[in-house]
């Protein structure tokens, strides 16, 4: 990691020669897997872990986890527009739209979409790379790849019906992930409910009864929270009867070893493939304020979205749970599913 910062500062004014060095960087630590794929071929699709949520819910932290496995190389976020030309070309993602705008494709599951199966076929057999997937390095010879995305939510259908992955889907308290995007950022995320509107599958599927509601949505708060109800909805509904594993931040937060050790059974992980260093180590995407806590509470943390939001705020995000029928998470910090996590074969 040193090495990396090191280069990053020397090339800093250099933008053409900084792309190149990390490229190359990519590209060096991959000679392993590009010479075991030349003898035995990649990865089948069908082996992969997809690993989902929304932003703000704790993915880097459980992808980290997950990623110590071995064999196992993370491949981190590579649906975001930085990272991938052909998603960007698919999402007609405008020049100068940040990498964290909500900008989400919604696929039904049936959907003839050449182009998406073509695109989630590279991604699930490691063919969309950069500095920024790779930056951790996790396996020299990796046998299955752990795709980590938060802008996959609604698609997970799409790809279970066309490749089959083990499927991973992370949730955690709505009001603590708006919270989170809204008020402990710099900028809030840039969220717009008109990209919902705009795609009439959703809107014919999800969005018809609450169409004049989501016209009248004018702040960014309210956006987000919109955003969050209707992609876990639709999230829920396209796992169900397709194998995955449903798993909640609270839970994880409270009694990490527990939920780990059934995760990684499920995902057919040895038992010791997680270490104890890592069940509690902040994830790199953690704000310095936080780090700068390390004794704090555990339900001192996860109870912070009823200190930090208003009665307004955490009504409005109450509202849109209720309306797409969010189960597990209403008033109460800790979600109302008795066991802290499900798995569907």
């Amino acid at each position: 990691m040193k090495l990396k910062r090191v280069v990053k500062r020397a090339t800093a004014n250099m933008p053409g020669v900084q792309a190149e060095v990390k490229q190359a960087w990519v590209d060096a630590r991959r000679l392993g897997e590009r010479a075991m794929f030349a003898v035995s071929g990649p990865p089948a699709p069908s082996t992969a872990i997809l690993l989902a949520s929304s932003g703000r819910s704790g993915s880097t932290w459980l992808g980290d986890m997950l990623a110590a496995a071995p064999g196992v190389q993370q491949i981190f976020e590579p649906l975001d527009p930085r990272n991938a030309e052909q998603y960007r070309r698919l999402m007609a993602w405008p020049p100068g739209l940040t990498s964290s705008a909500f900008k989400r494709q919604y696929l039904r599951p049936n959907a003839d979409a050449p182009q998406w199966a073509a695109f989630w076929e590279d991604v699930l057999r490691g063919r969309v790379r950069t500095y920024l997937t790779d930056y951790s390095r996790t396996s020299f010879f990796p046998r299955r790849f752990l795709i980590k995305t938060i802008r996959a939510n609604m698609m997970l259908g799409f790809v279970a019906r066309n490749f089959g992955p083990g499927q991973v889907f992370l949730m955690r308290h709505p009001a603590a992930v708006v919270n989170s995007m809204f008020h402990r950022v710099r900028a809030p995320w840039p969220a717009d409910v008109r990209d919902l509107l705009a795609q009439e599958a959703l809107v014919a599927d999800y969005l018809r009864p609450w169409v004049s509601e989501l016209e009248r949505v004018s702040n960014a708060f309210e956006a987000l929270a919109v955003w969050w109800a209707v992609e876990n909805r639709v999230a829920l509904d396209q796992l169900q009867n397709t194998p995955h594993y449903l798993i909640f931040y609270e839970w994880l937060s409270l009694r990490p070893r527990q939920e780990i050790s059934e995760l990684t059974r499920w995902l057919q992980m040895p038992e010791d493939a997680v270490p104890d260093t890592l069940l509690h180590r902040y994830s790199r995407t953690t704000s310095k304020k936080q780090r700068q806590r390390p004794g704090e509470d555990v339900m001192v943390r996860l109870s912070a979205w009823q200190r930090e939001l208003s009665a307004e705020e955490q009504r409005i995000v109450q509202t849109w749970v209720e309306r797409m029928a969010i189960p597990w998470y209403g008033e109460d910090v800790l979600p109302s599913a008795s066991s802290g996590a499900r798995g569907v074969k």
